[in-house]
């Protein structure tokens, strides 16, 4: 017969709870939480759609698509978009900029200091799963 024990995993040494709170290192969620609002406040956007990544297309990511880097409270994101053929990829640009930006802010409580579009501009080829070109425009 075996003795068993049982203990919470908080009392395993170097755990946690035998160090000082101030050593113990934070969770920090809020940058995936603000890219994936980024992400979805850009297909409110008319003209901007969604696009998966095909196992076809190796290397692509799913569109929409950010990154958001926090300097002390101030957030900037760099989001990846798509739109279809033909569009006015500049002005589509500029409108999912201004709008992801006060839209993602609002939402998110986050000051979003700059928002970086990349329009990946998707031909009816490409939504048969050919690859995507891609324009950044700033």
């Amino acid at each position: 017969m075996t003795d068993t024990q049982t203990f919470a995993l908080s009392d395993l040494p170097g755990a946690g709870a035998d160090r000082p709170v101030d050593e113990r290192g934070t969770l920090d969620v809020r940058a995936k939480a603000v890219e994936h609002i980024v992400a979805q406040a850009s297909l409110q956007v008319p003209g901007c759609v969604a696009r998966p990544a095909g196992v076809q297309q190796l290397g692509t990511r799913n569109l929409p698509s950010a990154t958001v880097t926090f300097r002390g409270a101030i957030a900037v994101a760099d989001l990846h978009a798509a739109a279809t053929w033909p569009c006015r990829a500049e002005e589509l640009a500029a409108t999912i900029r201004s709008s992801v930006r006060a839209e993602a802010s609002r939402l998110s409580g986050t000051d979003i200091e700059r928002v970086d579009v990349t329009l990946h501009i998707v031909s009816a080829d490409a939504a048969q799963g050919a690859q995507p070109s891609s324009r950044r425009v700033s």
